[in-house]
Protein backbone atom coordinates (compact mmCIF):
# COMPACT_ATOMS: atom_id res chain seq x y z
CA UNK A 1 0.00 0.00 0.00
CA UNK A 2 1.20 3.38 -0.93
CA UNK A 3 0.40 6.82 0.63
CA UNK A 4 1.55 10.34 -0.50
CA UNK A 5 2.18 12.76 2.34
CA UNK A 6 3.56 16.38 0.74
CA UNK A 7 6.77 15.64 -0.81
CA UNK A 8 7.10 12.14 1.12
CA UNK A 9 6.24 8.96 -0.63
CA UNK A 10 5.12 6.07 2.29
CA UNK A 11 5.06 2.15 1.50
CA UNK A 12 3.75 -0.19 3.40
CA UNK A 13 4.15 -3.98 3.46
CA UNK A 14 3.71 -7.14 5.77
CA UNK A 15 6.83 -7.59 7.63
CA UNK A 16 7.49 -11.16 6.85
CA UNK A 17 6.73 -9.78 3.36
CA UNK A 18 9.77 -7.41 3.16
CA UNK A 19 12.87 -8.25 1.07
CA UNK A 20 15.64 -6.07 2.36
CA UNK A 21 17.91 -6.83 -0.21
CA UNK A 22 15.16 -5.73 -2.65
CA UNK A 23 14.81 -2.49 -1.02
CA UNK A 24 18.10 -1.66 -1.39
CA UNK A 25 18.05 -2.75 -5.36
CA UNK A 26 15.07 -0.04 -5.39
CA UNK A 27 16.89 2.48 -3.80
CA UNK A 28 19.90 2.42 -6.20
CA UNK A 29 17.55 2.84 -9.22
CA UNK A 30 15.43 5.76 -7.98
CA UNK A 31 18.96 7.33 -6.54
CA UNK A 32 19.21 9.10 -9.89
CA UNK A 33 15.75 10.36 -9.96
CA UNK A 34 16.35 12.46 -7.11
CA UNK A 35 15.39 10.10 -3.86
CA UNK A 36 17.59 11.90 -1.37
CA UNK A 37 16.16 10.07 2.13
CA UNK A 38 15.07 6.67 2.80
CA UNK A 39 14.04 5.33 5.70
CA UNK A 40 12.79 2.01 6.91
CA UNK A 41 11.01 1.57 9.99
CA UNK A 42 8.50 -0.42 11.40
CA UNK A 43 4.90 0.91 12.41
CA UNK A 44 3.43 -0.37 15.73
CA UNK A 45 0.21 -2.28 15.74
CA UNK A 46 -3.11 -0.36 15.84
CA UNK A 47 -6.79 -1.65 16.34
CA UNK A 48 -7.90 -0.27 13.05
CA UNK A 49 -11.12 -0.96 13.87
CA UNK A 50 -11.67 0.64 17.11
CA UNK A 51 -9.83 3.37 15.43
CA UNK A 52 -12.38 3.59 13.08
CA UNK A 53 -15.36 2.91 15.30
CA UNK A 54 -13.82 6.11 17.22
CA UNK A 55 -14.29 8.15 14.73
CA UNK A 56 -17.85 6.96 13.34
CA UNK A 57 -20.15 10.17 14.54
CA UNK A 58 -23.93 9.88 15.52
CA UNK A 59 -26.72 11.76 13.46
CA UNK A 60 -28.46 13.96 15.51
CA UNK A 61 -31.37 15.78 14.26
CA UNK A 62 -32.68 18.29 16.95
CA UNK A 63 -33.43 16.53 20.27
CA UNK A 64 -35.76 14.07 17.70
CA UNK A 65 -33.41 11.21 16.89
CA UNK A 66 -30.39 10.37 17.21
CA UNK A 67 -29.02 7.43 15.18
CA UNK A 68 -26.25 5.40 16.85
CA UNK A 69 -24.01 2.09 15.85
CA UNK A 70 -24.31 -0.50 18.58
CA UNK A 71 -20.78 0.15 19.60
CA UNK A 72 -21.43 3.24 20.96
CA UNK A 73 -23.50 2.25 23.78
CA UNK A 74 -26.24 4.51 23.83
CA UNK A 75 -29.37 4.30 26.28
CA UNK A 76 -32.46 4.77 25.06
CA UNK A 77 -34.34 8.36 25.83
CA UNK A 78 -30.86 10.14 27.06
CA UNK A 79 -32.18 13.61 25.79
CA UNK A 80 -33.75 12.39 22.28
CA UNK A 81 -37.07 11.77 21.89
CA UNK A 82 -36.19 8.74 19.40
CA UNK A 83 -32.97 5.97 19.61
CA UNK A 84 -32.14 4.23 16.36
CA UNK A 85 -29.45 1.99 16.49
CA UNK A 86 -28.17 1.13 13.29
CA UNK A 87 -25.36 -1.72 12.38
CA UNK A 88 -23.34 0.09 9.81
CA UNK A 89 -22.67 -2.33 7.10
CA UNK A 90 -22.48 -2.32 3.34
CA UNK A 91 -26.13 -1.29 3.00
CA UNK A 92 -27.65 2.60 2.61
CA UNK A 93 -28.93 4.72 5.09
CA UNK A 94 -26.98 4.92 7.76
CA UNK A 95 -28.34 8.47 8.23
CA UNK A 96 -24.76 10.04 7.23
CA UNK A 97 -26.09 11.10 4.02
CA UNK A 98 -28.25 14.16 3.12
CA UNK A 99 -31.06 12.04 1.87
CA UNK A 100 -31.47 9.91 4.66
CA UNK A 101 -30.99 12.66 7.10
CA UNK A 102 -33.85 14.72 5.39
CA UNK A 103 -35.93 12.32 5.10
CA UNK A 104 -35.73 11.66 8.49
CA UNK A 105 -36.06 15.07 9.71
CA UNK A 106 -39.52 15.53 7.26
CA UNK A 107 -40.60 12.26 9.33
CA UNK A 108 -40.44 13.72 12.27
CA UNK A 109 -43.54 15.99 11.90
CA UNK A 110 -45.93 13.82 10.71
CA UNK A 111 -48.33 11.10 12.58
CA UNK A 112 -47.44 7.72 11.87
CA UNK A 113 -49.84 6.51 15.21
CA UNK A 114 -51.46 3.26 13.19
CA UNK A 115 -50.03 4.18 10.08
CA UNK A 116 -49.24 1.89 7.49
CA UNK A 117 -45.83 2.22 5.25
CA UNK A 118 -43.89 1.44 2.63
CA UNK A 119 -39.82 1.56 2.52
CA UNK A 120 -38.84 0.81 -0.76
CA UNK A 121 -34.88 1.11 -1.34
CA UNK A 122 -34.86 0.89 2.38
CA UNK A 123 -31.58 0.05 2.73
CA UNK A 124 -30.44 -0.27 5.90
CA UNK A 125 -34.20 -0.06 7.46
CA UNK A 126 -33.53 3.09 8.94
CA UNK A 127 -36.49 5.16 7.81
CA UNK A 128 -38.94 1.97 8.49
CA UNK A 129 -37.48 1.32 11.47
CA UNK A 130 -38.24 5.22 12.71
CA UNK A 131 -41.73 4.61 10.96
CA UNK A 132 -42.62 1.79 13.55
CA UNK A 133 -40.99 3.45 16.48
CA UNK A 134 -43.70 6.02 16.20
CA UNK A 135 -46.39 3.90 15.98
CA UNK A 136 -46.75 2.59 12.29
CA UNK A 137 -48.86 -0.57 12.87
CA UNK A 138 -47.27 -2.01 9.42
CA UNK A 139 -44.55 -1.44 7.59
CA UNK A 140 -43.08 -3.00 4.68
CA UNK A 141 -39.12 -2.86 4.03
CA UNK A 142 -38.57 -3.72 0.18
CA UNK A 143 -34.97 -3.26 -1.06
CA UNK A 144 -33.02 -5.09 -4.15
CA UNK A 145 -29.51 -5.70 -2.74
CA UNK A 146 -29.65 -8.92 -0.55
CA UNK A 147 -26.46 -7.47 1.58
CA UNK A 148 -29.59 -4.74 2.73
CA UNK A 149 -32.30 -7.17 3.44
CA UNK A 150 -30.28 -8.78 6.01
CA UNK A 151 -28.62 -5.79 7.64
CA UNK A 152 -32.20 -4.15 7.58
CA UNK A 153 -33.40 -7.44 9.17
CA UNK A 154 -30.38 -7.27 12.01
CA UNK A 155 -31.61 -3.74 12.87
CA UNK A 156 -35.04 -4.49 13.44
CA UNK A 157 -34.39 -6.65 16.12
CA UNK A 158 -31.17 -4.47 17.07
CA UNK A 159 -34.41 -1.86 17.83
CA UNK A 160 -36.78 -4.41 19.60
CA UNK A 161 -39.28 -4.45 16.86
CA UNK A 162 -39.42 -7.64 15.35
CA UNK A 163 -42.69 -9.14 14.59
CA UNK A 164 -44.14 -5.59 15.16
CA UNK A 165 -46.38 -5.51 12.10
CA UNK A 166 -43.06 -5.23 10.01
CA UNK A 167 -42.44 -7.81 6.75
CA UNK A 168 -38.93 -7.40 4.72
CA UNK A 169 -39.24 -8.66 1.14
CA UNK A 170 -36.06 -8.50 -1.11
CA UNK A 171 -36.94 -7.37 -4.92
CA UNK A 172 -37.57 -4.29 -6.57
CA UNK A 173 -41.03 -2.75 -7.37
CA UNK A 174 -41.79 -6.15 -9.02
CA UNK A 175 -41.74 -7.94 -5.66
CA UNK A 176 -44.80 -5.61 -4.74
CA UNK A 177 -48.54 -7.72 -5.23
CA UNK A 178 -52.21 -7.13 -5.77
CA UNK A 179 -52.39 -7.71 -2.05
CA UNK A 180 -50.51 -4.34 -1.78
CA UNK A 181 -52.67 -2.14 -3.98
CA UNK A 182 -54.05 0.39 -1.84
CA UNK A 183 -52.73 -0.07 1.86
CA UNK A 184 -50.53 2.16 2.87
CA UNK A 185 -50.85 5.74 4.09
CA UNK A 186 -46.94 6.51 3.63
CA UNK A 187 -44.94 5.60 0.44
CA UNK A 188 -41.03 6.20 1.19
CA UNK A 189 -38.35 5.81 -1.63
CA UNK A 190 -35.18 6.78 -1.30
CA UNK A 191 -33.62 5.59 -4.16
CA UNK A 192 -32.62 7.70 -8.01
CA UNK A 193 -34.16 9.76 -10.27
CA UNK A 194 -34.59 6.97 -12.91
CA UNK A 195 -35.95 4.19 -11.06
CA UNK A 196 -38.75 6.78 -9.16
CA UNK A 197 -39.54 7.70 -12.39
CA UNK A 198 -39.49 4.04 -13.74
CA UNK A 199 -41.73 2.78 -10.92
CA UNK A 200 -43.73 6.04 -9.62
CA UNK A 201 -46.95 3.96 -11.10
CA UNK A 202 -46.12 0.99 -8.64
CA UNK A 203 -45.74 3.29 -5.75
CA UNK A 204 -49.11 5.13 -6.69
CA UNK A 205 -50.79 2.29 -7.10
CA UNK A 206 -49.94 1.16 -3.12
CA UNK A 207 -50.80 4.15 -1.92
CA UNK A 208 -54.36 4.53 -0.18
CA UNK A 209 -56.75 7.52 0.01
CA UNK A 210 -54.93 10.97 0.71
CA UNK A 211 -51.98 8.60 1.19
CA UNK A 212 -48.56 10.49 1.23
CA UNK A 213 -45.81 10.08 -1.17
CA UNK A 214 -42.02 10.53 -0.07
CA UNK A 215 -39.20 10.86 -2.38
CA UNK A 216 -35.32 11.62 -2.37
CA UNK A 217 -32.30 10.61 -4.02
CA UNK A 218 -32.31 12.92 -6.67
CA UNK A 219 -31.35 16.71 -7.22
CA UNK A 220 -32.53 20.22 -8.19
CA UNK A 221 -32.69 19.30 -12.13
CA UNK A 222 -34.94 16.03 -11.25
CA UNK A 223 -37.84 17.97 -9.16
CA UNK A 224 -39.73 19.13 -12.39
CA UNK A 225 -39.77 15.72 -13.74
CA UNK A 226 -40.83 14.00 -10.42
CA UNK A 227 -43.45 16.25 -9.84
CA UNK A 228 -44.93 16.14 -13.42
CA UNK A 229 -45.07 12.54 -12.78
CA UNK A 230 -46.89 12.75 -9.83
CA UNK A 231 -49.66 15.32 -11.53
CA UNK A 232 -50.24 12.62 -13.95
CA UNK A 233 -51.10 10.21 -11.28
CA UNK A 234 -53.42 12.75 -9.74
CA UNK A 235 -50.65 13.46 -6.68
CA UNK A 236 -50.08 17.64 -5.77
CA UNK A 237 -46.50 18.73 -4.57
CA UNK A 238 -46.84 19.42 -0.70
CA UNK A 239 -43.16 20.15 0.34
CA UNK A 240 -39.68 20.53 -0.77
CA UNK A 241 -36.92 19.95 1.44
CA UNK A 242 -33.37 20.49 0.23
CA UNK A 243 -30.20 19.31 2.38
CA UNK A 244 -27.20 20.36 0.54
CA UNK A 245 -27.51 19.29 -2.83
CA UNK A 246 -30.28 16.28 -2.53
CA UNK A 247 -33.94 17.10 -2.47
CA UNK A 248 -36.41 15.50 -0.20
CA UNK A 249 -39.95 15.98 -2.27
CA UNK A 250 -43.46 15.44 -0.67
CA UNK A 251 -46.62 14.59 -2.82
CA UNK A 252 -50.17 14.44 -1.61
CA UNK A 253 -53.15 12.01 -3.28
Amino acid sequence: MFEHKGDALHAFAQGDELDLAELGRIQEKLAPLGLQQWQVSEVEEENWNAQWESDYAEVEIDASIRVSAPFHNRKHGEGFEHQLTIQPRMAFGTGHHETTRGLLAEMVNMNWSGTSVLDMGCGSGVLGIYAALRGASQVLLVDIDPWSVRNTEENVSLNGIDGKGLAIREGGAQVLTPEDQGQFDVVIANINRNILLADFGAYVQTMAQSATLMLSGFMDPDVASLVEAGQSHGLKKTGLRREGEWCILTLQR
